[in-house]
């Protein structure tokens, strides 16, 4: 309990929690507003319930997939990235492999690269999401889009694409200033706000 109280009593780990649960708050801002073109039908709360992708999905972009807010894609479009990069770096490609070796020079070099991935892979992932959300199961979609056209996707892949960023931008912050991993922290929120749905969804 001492060692509790002592942590409290510790400025520089004070403002770090502080800062971290400000981050946590504003991703939640974020994940309330919707994404604007498309709305979300009745069909994807029950979705969302299933445990199927798109419940993963909406837990990766902590809690955000459940009204399609501007962080639906949450920090999985850089997960994704990540886990590439690093698959390349295995001597796959010679280049990253060669990054490995230079210290933090090449850690840094990586990341960029990381990053420019995360951007292509986020676009891809946000229309493919707006397309299977729209398709949905069973003939039920879960969202409706505005005017569909050419316009109107690209338009909505643009913001969910801001939107992930931002977040991985926020995580950024959290590993910087705050406490842990930002993007650890991002999907621990998550699975946190969830988590009193799903004890009661079992229990009942």
């Amino acid at each position: 309990m001492k060692k509790f109280v002592s942590i409290f009593k510790n400025k520089e780990i004070v403002s770090r929690i502080f800062f971290t649960i400000m981050i946590l708050f504003i991703i939640r801002i974020g994940a309330a507003i919707a994404v604007p073109g498309a709305k979300p039908t009745a069909g994807l709360e029950s979705a969302l319930n299933s445990g199927n992708a798109i419940a993963l999905m909406d837990l990766l972009g902590g809690g955000a997939l459940s009204n399609f807010s501007i962080f639906a894609l949450g920090v999985s479009p850089y997960i994704t990235a990540q886990i590439i990069v690093e698959l390349l770096s295995k001597d796959v490609l010679p280049a990253l492999t060669e990054l490995s070796k230079q210290g933090e020079y090449g850690r840094k070099k990586k990341e960029m690269a990381t990053r420019y991935l995360t951007l292509l892979l986020g676009a891809v992932q946000a229309y493919g999401i707006i397309k299977t959300m729209e398709n949905g199961a069973n003939g039920e979609g879960y969202i409706t889009v505005n005017n569909p056209s050419f316009w109107t996707y690209a338009y909505i892949v643009l913001i969910m694409l801001a939107g992930a960023m931002t977040v991985m931008w926020l995580g950024d912050q959290i590993t910087d200033k705050g406490l842990g991993n930002g993007i650890s922290m991002v999907i621990f929120a998550g699975i946190v706000r969830s988590l009193p749905i799903k004890i009661s969804s079992a229990f009942q």
